[in-house]
Protein backbone atom coordinates (compact mmCIF):
# COMPACT_ATOMS: atom_id res chain seq x y z
CA UNK A 1 0.00 0.00 0.00
CA UNK A 2 0.91 3.59 -0.48
CA UNK A 3 3.66 5.36 2.29
CA UNK A 4 3.27 8.11 4.50
CA UNK A 5 2.25 11.15 3.03
CA UNK A 6 4.78 14.36 2.92
CA UNK A 7 2.55 17.13 4.48
CA UNK A 8 3.73 15.97 8.04
CA UNK A 9 7.13 15.18 7.74
CA UNK A 10 7.53 18.77 9.94
CA UNK A 11 5.02 17.81 12.45
CA UNK A 12 5.13 15.95 15.84
CA UNK A 13 2.92 13.33 14.29
CA UNK A 14 5.22 12.16 11.77
CA UNK A 15 8.48 12.33 13.33
CA UNK A 16 6.67 10.37 16.29
CA UNK A 17 5.65 7.51 13.40
CA UNK A 18 9.11 7.33 12.42
CA UNK A 19 10.48 6.96 15.41
CA UNK A 20 7.89 4.00 16.38
CA UNK A 21 5.96 5.57 18.84
CA UNK A 22 2.56 5.38 17.20
CA UNK A 23 0.69 6.31 20.07
CA UNK A 24 1.76 9.69 19.92
CA UNK A 25 0.96 9.80 15.93
CA UNK A 26 -2.04 8.88 16.91
CA UNK A 27 -2.81 11.27 19.22
CA UNK A 28 -1.62 14.26 17.34
CA UNK A 29 -3.70 12.82 14.38
CA UNK A 30 -6.82 12.26 15.55
CA UNK A 31 -8.31 15.72 16.54
CA UNK A 32 -7.29 16.39 12.59
CA UNK A 33 -8.85 13.46 11.29
CA UNK A 34 -11.94 14.39 13.20
CA UNK A 35 -11.96 17.90 12.35
CA UNK A 36 -12.20 16.60 8.21
CA UNK A 37 -8.33 16.54 7.87
CA UNK A 38 -7.50 13.98 4.54
CA UNK A 39 -4.27 13.52 5.39
CA UNK A 40 -4.76 13.34 9.15
CA UNK A 41 -7.80 10.70 7.81
CA UNK A 42 -5.38 8.42 5.79
CA UNK A 43 -2.79 8.40 8.85
CA UNK A 44 -4.86 7.20 10.84
CA UNK A 45 -5.81 4.24 7.90
CA UNK A 46 -2.03 3.22 7.86
CA UNK A 47 -2.06 2.99 11.65
CA UNK A 48 -4.99 1.13 11.42
CA UNK A 49 -4.38 -0.91 8.76
CA UNK A 50 -0.80 -1.84 10.19
CA UNK A 51 -1.80 -2.25 13.78
CA UNK A 52 0.57 0.16 14.55
CA UNK A 53 -0.12 2.12 18.12
CA UNK A 54 -3.46 0.22 17.88
CA UNK A 55 -4.93 -2.93 17.01
CA UNK A 56 -4.93 -3.64 13.87
CA UNK A 57 -8.91 -3.33 12.70
CA UNK A 58 -8.87 -3.28 9.03
CA UNK A 59 -12.70 -2.16 8.79
CA UNK A 60 -11.42 0.90 10.65
CA UNK A 61 -8.60 1.67 8.45
CA UNK A 62 -11.13 1.29 5.47
CA UNK A 63 -13.30 3.94 7.31
CA UNK A 64 -10.76 6.53 7.62
CA UNK A 65 -9.16 5.70 4.09
CA UNK A 66 -12.70 6.71 3.10
CA UNK A 67 -12.98 9.78 4.49
CA UNK A 68 -10.05 10.61 3.25
CA UNK A 69 -10.56 9.23 -0.59
CA UNK A 70 -13.49 10.86 -0.85
CA UNK A 71 -11.72 14.07 -0.48
CA UNK A 72 -9.59 13.04 -3.26
CA UNK A 73 -6.50 11.81 -1.08
CA UNK A 74 -4.45 9.55 -3.65
CA UNK A 75 -2.50 7.95 -1.48
CA UNK A 76 -6.04 6.69 0.03
CA UNK A 77 -7.99 6.51 -2.77
CA UNK A 78 -5.23 3.74 -3.62
CA UNK A 79 -5.45 1.99 -0.75
CA UNK A 80 -9.03 1.81 -0.22
CA UNK A 81 -9.08 -0.05 -3.81
CA UNK A 82 -6.69 -2.06 -2.80
CA UNK A 83 -9.02 -3.18 0.55
CA UNK A 84 -11.52 -4.11 -1.86
CA UNK A 85 -9.65 -5.82 -4.01
CA UNK A 86 -7.86 -8.24 -1.52
CA UNK A 87 -11.50 -7.90 0.81
CA UNK A 88 -9.78 -6.38 3.84
CA UNK A 89 -11.94 -4.66 6.02
CA UNK A 90 -14.76 -4.56 3.07
CA UNK A 91 -16.40 -7.09 0.57
CA UNK A 92 -13.84 -8.07 -1.51
CA UNK A 93 -15.44 -6.51 -4.79
CA UNK A 94 -13.22 -5.84 -7.85
CA UNK A 95 -15.94 -2.93 -9.46
CA UNK A 96 -15.42 -0.73 -6.15
CA UNK A 97 -11.37 -1.71 -6.38
CA UNK A 98 -11.78 -0.61 -10.17
CA UNK A 99 -13.42 2.78 -9.08
CA UNK A 100 -11.17 3.67 -6.62
CA UNK A 101 -7.82 3.40 -8.74
CA UNK A 102 -9.39 4.74 -11.01
CA UNK A 103 -9.76 7.99 -9.80
CA UNK A 104 -6.27 7.82 -8.08
CA UNK A 105 -4.68 6.48 -11.63
CA UNK A 106 -6.46 9.46 -12.63
CA UNK A 107 -4.50 11.74 -10.81
CA UNK A 108 -1.42 10.33 -11.66
CA UNK A 109 -0.42 7.63 -8.91
CA UNK A 110 1.45 4.60 -11.47
CA UNK A 111 0.71 1.99 -8.37
CA UNK A 112 -3.49 2.80 -8.94
CA UNK A 113 -2.99 2.53 -12.73
CA UNK A 114 -1.20 -1.00 -12.81
CA UNK A 115 -3.66 -2.22 -9.71
CA UNK A 116 -6.52 -0.81 -11.94
CA UNK A 117 -5.48 -3.48 -14.51
CA UNK A 118 -5.18 -6.05 -12.65
CA UNK A 119 -8.86 -5.50 -11.22
CA UNK A 120 -10.39 -4.80 -14.56
CA UNK A 121 -8.53 -8.11 -16.01
CA UNK A 122 -10.04 -10.02 -12.90
CA UNK A 123 -13.69 -8.29 -13.84
CA UNK A 124 -13.22 -9.51 -17.51
CA UNK A 125 -12.80 -12.96 -16.24
CA UNK A 126 -15.67 -12.64 -13.87
CA UNK A 127 -18.20 -11.79 -16.40
CA UNK A 128 -20.50 -13.76 -17.98
CA UNK A 129 -19.76 -15.53 -21.30
CA UNK A 130 -22.38 -15.17 -24.09
CA UNK A 131 -24.20 -18.34 -24.35
CA UNK A 132 -24.66 -19.06 -21.09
Amino acid sequence: MAGMPTWTVLGGGYQSYLKGDYEAAYTEWLPLAELGDAEAQYNLGVLYDEGAGVKQDLRCAADWYRQAAEQGFVDAQTNLGMMYYHGQGVPCDYQEAASWFRLAADQGDSEATSCLEQATRKLATEAPQAGT
